[in-house]
């Protein structure tokens, strides 16, 4: 059961001089997000979840508004209801939205934007860990191989292919990359990984088919400035996230495995590593995570990989 954040109900006197306005609330919500030093990913993605809370408070129950002070608590509770049982969004999907909702309320409860935490009693939902996310050799043999490395960008997704595989770096990591990141010498290298949350950057190790990956792909490209995105649409621009997700997907499902993401592929990662390191601090460090238990979630075998390992008990040895 997911641990429940409480809140004594106090009352705080509203600031007068505080326009109601969605939007000016909104954005100081904002520009507090990047005060705490919060990434430019999770402010877009709590924007989005805020604008779409707006659209179902003035279609869907049909209010005028929103007004920061006059939100209830039950508006926030039919919005989520809406998406599990109308939209029929995942419990990861439907998390982003508790996130973004209990941010905000915390924050207009704070700032004197409203009087109470209209978002006390919201909670997340279990995610299904039942997806076996650990490709097979085979899997992982089509994945690898359904990159064309003769086609026009084939040298280049095979090393971001790489990247998350031998890696596990995250989406937004694999596109901040620039090419000063990578230090390769002629048996170590390394890359370094810049953090945008204002926190300390770290270096992950490159092994013999990594450096390979990016040594061919940056041949292949040619020369060019040290500060310059290390990977580049065909206009010669920085990928996007969502570019990169597309892209990952595709191969997968031409690997068999349309079920699994660009995120799936650093669970796989962080599944592998621990199972040849059986260190979680090193897993920890390595995917750069700041809570040990986050990695620990990482790591935790699906009831699939269970149900095998139980099974491999009854076969005489």
């Amino acid at each position: 059961m997911p641990v429940q954040q409480t809140f004594k109900k106090i009352k705080i006197p509203l600031k007068d001089h505080l326009a109601d306005d969605w939007t000016d609330g909104v954005a100081a919500f904002e520009n507090d997000l990047y005060r705490r030093n919060c990434s430019h990913a999770t402010v877009i993605t709590y924007r989005s979840c805020l604008n779409a809370f707006a659209e179902f408070y003035r279609h869907d129950l049909q209010k005028p508004g929103p007004y920061i002070a006059r939100l209830q608590e039950t508006d926030l509770k039919t919005f989520i209801d809406h998406l599990r049982y109308d939209r029929k969004l995942s419990a990861t999907s439907v998390n982003r939205y508790v996130a973004a909702l209990r941010a905000f309320a915390r924050f207009i409860l704070i700032d004197g934007r409203h009087r109470t935490m209209v978002a006390q009693h919201l909670r997340t939902y279990r995610v299904d860990t039942g997806k076996n996310v650990a490709l097979s050799r085979q899997e992982l043999r089509r994945l690898i191989t359904a990159v064309d490395l003769n086609g026009r960008n084939g040298r280049r997704d095979f090393a971001i292919l790489q990247l998350f595989l031998q890696c596990g770096l995250r989406v937004s990591e694999v596109v901040r990359l620039s090419r000063d990141d990578v230090i390769i010498h002629k048996t170590v290298g390394h890359i370094v990984v810049r953090n945008e949350k204002g926190r300390q950057d770290r270096s992950v190790p490159l092994n013999l088919t990594i450096r390979r990956a990016l040594l061919e792909y940056l041949d292949a490209r040619g020369p060019g400035s040290g500060i310059e995105p290390l990977f580049v649409s065909e206009r010669r621009r920085r990928l996007s996230i969502a570019s990169v997700q597309y892209m990952i997907k595709k191969y997968l499902s031409i690997a068999g495995r349309d079920d699994l993401s660009a995120q799936d592929l650093r669970r796989h990662f962080a599944q592998a590593f621990y199972e040849r390191s059986g260190n979680l601090t090193a897993t920890q460090k390595v995917l750069g995570h700041r809570d040990i238990n986050t990695t620990a979630r990482y790591t935790q075998p699906s009831d699939r990989q269970i149900q095998a390992t139980i099974d491999a008990l009854d076969r005489p040895t």
